[in-house]
């Protein structure tokens, strides 16, 4: 899955929530769970990468609501 997501090939959500989130946020998110489950644990990201990267991905969101009009 890894990657498709990375060429932006593969849909991993709803369909009825295109729209409500910014698609760089969800691309993060969804690429921390990929690293997060890989079969070699050297390259698992420690718990302290996986936390900046979910507050940048949770920054980014955030940002695109203000943007967007919507509340969160």
């Amino acid at each position: 899955a890894k990657p498709y997501l990375q060429a932006g090939t593969l849909e991993v959500v709803d369909e009825n929530l295109k729209g409500s989130f910014d698609p760089q946020s969800m691309k993060l998110v969804a690429l921390v769970a990929i690293r997060s489950v890989d079969s070699e644990a050297s390259r698992r990201p420690t718990m302290a990468e996986v936390l900046a990267d979910l507050k940048e991905a949770y920054s980014i969101q955030l940002a695109y609501i203000s943007a967007s009009g919507q509340s969160p």
